[in-house]
C-alpha cells in the first residue's frame, strides 16, 4: 500500500494526509460525561496525526493495514453468526 497522491497545499514535507481525520487534525468526540476531553460531544485532537493533519508514509500504511485487518475480522465474525 502506498499513500494517496492528493496532498494538502500547506504540507511542506509532501506527506500523506491523515486517513483518520482526513487532514483536518480533529475528529468528532463522543465521550460525554464527567471525564469528557472535548466539551461534551465536540471535537478532539486526532490520535493518529496529533492534530497535524498529515502522517508519515509508514504510519499511513500501518493505519490502513490495521483497518484492513479489522474489517476482515468483522467479516469473519458476521459470517460466523449466520444460522
Amino acid at each position: 500500500m502506498s499513500a494517496p497522491e492528493a496532498y494538502d497545499d500547506y504540507n511542506e514535507y509532501d506527506l500523506p494526509q491523515c486517513p483518520h481525520c482526513d487532514g483536518g487534525g480533529e475528529v468528532p468526540c463522543y465521550c460525554g460525561g464527567d471525564l469528557c476531553v472535548c466539551d461534551n460531544y465536540g471535537y478532539a485532537t486526532c490520535r493518529v496525526c496529533g492534530g497535524e493533519g498529515y502522517v508519515t508514509e509508514e504510519r499511513y500504511d500501518r493505519y490502513m493495514e490495521n483497518q484492513r485487518r479489522n474489517a476482515e475480522a468483522m467479516r469473519k465474525i458476521m459470517d460466523g453468526s449466520k444460522p
